[in-house]
């Protein structure tokens, strides 16, 4: 267990600054709007890449600390919602680290984790005002869900809520 300290605060570091995934084209411009992404960085692809591989590595070692890592993080947005100051980068970020453990948890796991995560981005959509903050937060909703193809077999419904 002297290691334990040590993946944990690797586990805050991978998910607090979580390099932005391939399929995400948009980006925040030096006006501050969020505007399409012309080109694609490799460098961050390849710094996405490794950090999530290290994530599923600490996912099938500590699951239940990531889980509680990654929702915890969550209710700490759904408690900061000045829409004033509001900067969207760290949700972003969570939102793709959760996106990169897709697969890494058992079945139930996995269930649970993801419906309270919706629970909790769903709650923080409606709690934002402002049409760009929610369009930011329904598009880490969407994303997170495509990122979990097991959880929108096994929901229709869901998927056909998301979908309209």
């Amino acid at each position: 267990e002297p290691l334990k300290p040590i993946l944990q605060e690797l586990r805050q570091i991978l998910v607090s600054r979580m390099a932005k995934p391939p399929e995400v084209t948009i980006k925040e411009n030096e006006d501050g709007h969020i505007v399409r992404q012309e080109e694609e960085d490799t460098d961050e692809v390849a710094m996405y890449n490794l950090m999530r591989e290290t994530l599923v590595y600490l996912t099938n070692v500590g699951g239940e600390a990531i889980r509680v890592l990654m929702i915890d993080t969550l209710k700490q947005e759904l408690h900061n919602h000045n829409d004033a100051y509001w900067d969207s980068k760290p949700l972003n970020r969570l939102c793709w680290a959760i996106g990169s453990i897709s697969g890494a948890m058992g079945e139930h796991a996995e269930k649970s984790f993801l419906a309270q995560v919706l629970r909790d981005l769903l709650s923080l959509c409606e709690m934002k005002k402002g049409k760009e903050n929610r369009a930011v937060v329904a598009s880490n909703i969407l994303y997170v869900v495509g990122q979990y193809p097991r959880f929108l077999r096994l929901h229709y419904r869901f998927l056909k809520t998301v979908v309209k």
